[in-house]
């Protein structure tokens, strides 16, 4: 949604950050996968599904680099896709605070970010169900 915005620098850490959320609870599913598909035509950069780099270091190359609506873009569209699979488990749970701790995103912001997400795709499947 906002993805196109971030740098070129940016958009290739977003998308280790997305495969790294995508494997949080040791499974990707299909969902996530063409997520990160849909990332990468977003962005208009190739697409990769795996990385060799940490979480750690990932995040911390992005915290140093990226402005603070950068980090909210980031945390926001981690957010879709650890819940595209309609689950949201410990281990996402986990893997999110980790980012918006190092991102230092308020729980308040963090928590409305996720409630509006879930609005947005409650909303997008009632559209979805009616047009099609």
């Amino acid at each position: 949604m906002f993805l196109n915005s971030l740098s070129k620098t940016h958009k290739k850490l977003f998308m280790e950050l997305a495969i790294k959320a995508a494997e949080a609870n040791g499974v990707v599913e299909l969902a996530e996968k063409n997520m990160l598909k849909a990332f990468s035509i977003e962005m208009s950069i190739e697409p990769f599904y795996s990385t060799n780099s940490d979480i750690e270091t990932i995040l911390q190359k992005m915290e140093a680099t990226a402005t603070e609506n950068e980090k909210r873009i980031v945390l926001f569209e981690l957010m879709g896709i650890l819940i595209s699979d309609e689950e949201f488990d410990e281990e996402e749970r986990r893997f999110l605070e980790k980012v918006r701790s190092v991102f230092e995103v308020s729980e308040s912001k963090c928590d409305e970010m996720m409630k509006l997400l879930y609005e947005y795709s409650s909303l997008y499947k009632r559209i979805v169900a009616a047009v099609l």
